[in-house]
């Protein structure tokens, strides 16, 4: 069903052409996709939480220092892999044949490859590693303990099949070192307790409509939620062009953001981090009905900002720079004006510039919870006609309006994911949020109608009728 899911737009090449030369995005190379029902721009994740934003400011900020990082995988292909310095990498092994390393190097190129697809360009990797099977760690983490740079940033997008591992993790959480881990893919399975204990940042993954991937896995211990479920634009071993995703394309994002923060403050704790991507978070749907998952939607922007501001202030001073740190006033930004052609947005047709768009996604980015961004943004893509990014604002200013009014229409979405097939549409995740006319749509599947495999539809009318149902106000 993944291919009903997703295909990339078939567009004819004189009028891809001209759609390009006046995008109001950047598009690089690459073709916008079209998403179950809608249309979404190739490189949304970048977009949405601001990663072309920050490293355009940071070529600017004098004297930053690459920051060391370690990527633990199942394999890379280092030809594809951006390195600072010549290291030894280690190729994706099945018993003792090499393999390609599509996994490892599609992290990797989102950490920091080249162009629009990567979050950081201030990375030196130290160590990039195979660890399938978690015997592996084992011996990547001697070898870590053994490097004259040791890494600040560990980039971990497997699970740990061992208890073993949470020994290891807890002896590297004490070097001062942030491991960031994948929260995993096997929703509503629960995170393994070796897992959700560990002193790691845990990381889930959320679609372009902003609600969480289908398979993300959460708990109490889920610490931010970034950009991934399929669509991720990325590099695979190979060096083409991509689609990756889920927690294991969320996580990336994360660490190269902590390596952007830390080439401002190297001292920055695993603490220190958590705190600040927190707070600089953008609400998340969930976080209004669920008991144990608050996480928020990870906003590398502002987070940069406020690590700037600390950096302004303190400069390496640790005492300085937690004090800071409890300083609302250093999460709060002024806002400014933008141009009538912006404003006016929602009351025209009109495109905005490239420029106009950065202006107004600033603003967004720095203040979020004023729904008024998120509305213009919401106008803008949808002139454009990417409907995805269109429907990703709007439920952002929903969820600050009218949050009634946002589960009202993924209502609608699931039912049309049963109908239409759409089997890993995020709208199915949450069955507490849903109402009887998803029920009837199952019940249609069940009957005969076209959609969704029937065992599908059974397996999901069983779970619906066993959840206690939530109604927001």
């Amino acid at each position: 069903m993944k291919n009903q899911k997703i295909r990339i737009l078939a567009c004819v090449l004189g009028v891809f052409s001209s759609f390009q030369a006046t995008a109001f995005v950047e598009l690089e190379k690459r073709q916008p996709l079209e998403v179950e029902d809608g249309r979404l721009t190739p490189y949304w994740a970048q977009e949405y939480i601001g990663a072309d934003l920050v490293k355009e400011e940071m070529r600017l900020l004098p004297n930053l220092q690459r920051v060391p990082m370690a990527v633990y995988d199942v394999g890379f292909e280092k030809e594809h892999i951006n390195l600072a310095f010549d290291i030894p990498v280690d190729r994706a092994m099945n018993g003792n044949r090499p393999m390609k390393g599509h996994h490892g190097t599609s992290v990797a190129s989102l950490i920091n490859g080249k162009g629009m697809v990567s979050v950081s360009e201030f990375v030196n990797y130290v160590q990039l590693k195979k660890v399938s099977p978690a015997v592996f760690y084992f011996g990547a983490v001697r070898e870590l303990k053994e490097l004259p740079v040791k890494p600040q940033v560990i980039s971990n997008s497997m699970g740990w099949t061992s208890e073993s591992v949470l020994e290891l993790a807890t002896e590297v959480d004490q070097m001062g070192i942030i491991w960031v881990m994948a929260a995993g893919n096997e929703h509503p399975n629960e995170i393994a307790e070796h897992e959700r204990v560990a002193p790691v940042i845990s990381v889930g993954s959320y679609s372009p409509r902003g609600l969480q991937t289908l398979s993300s896995q959460e708990s109490d211990q889920l610490d931010i939620l970034a950009p991934a479920d399929e669509y991720q634009a990325a590099l695979d071993g190979n060096g083409q062009e991509v689609l990756f995703g889920e927690t294991s394309g969320a996580t990336p994002l994360i660490s190269a953001s902590i390596a952007n923060a830390k080439a401002l403050i190297p001292s920055l704790s695993r603490a220190q981090i958590e705190s600040l991507m927190k707070r600089t978070a953008i609400r998340s749907f969930h976080s209004l009905y669920s008991e144990k998952n608050k996480a928020g939607l990870f906003n590398a922007y502002r987070f940069f900002k406020v690590v700037q501001r600390l950096h302004a202030v303190c400069g390496a001073n640790a005492p300085c720079i937690q004090a800071q740190m409890d300083n609302r006033q250093n999460y709060l930004f002024e806002a400014q004006v933008l141009s009538p052609r912006i404003t006016a947005v929602c009351h025209s047709r009109q495109g905005l510039s490239k420029a106009e768009m950065k202006a107004l996604r600033t603003q967004y980015l720095l203040n979020a919870e004023q729904s008024q961004y998120a509305r213009l943004l919401s106008c803008a893509y949808r002139n454009e006609g990417y409907s995805i990014n269109a429907d990703y604002y709007e439920n952002i200013a929903l969820i600050h309006e009218n949050p009634k009014a946002l589960q009202n229409k993924i209502q609608t979405q699931a039912v049309q994911a049963v109908l239409h097939g759409y089997t890993a549409s995020a709208s199915l995740r949450d069955l507490q949020i849903l109402n009887d006319s998803f029920r009837e749509a199952l019940l249609k599947i069940l009957s005969g109608e076209t959609g969704m495999e029937q065992y599908q539809a059974r397996d999901l009318l069983k779970a619906y009728d066993n959840t206690v149902k939530v109604e927001l106000p």
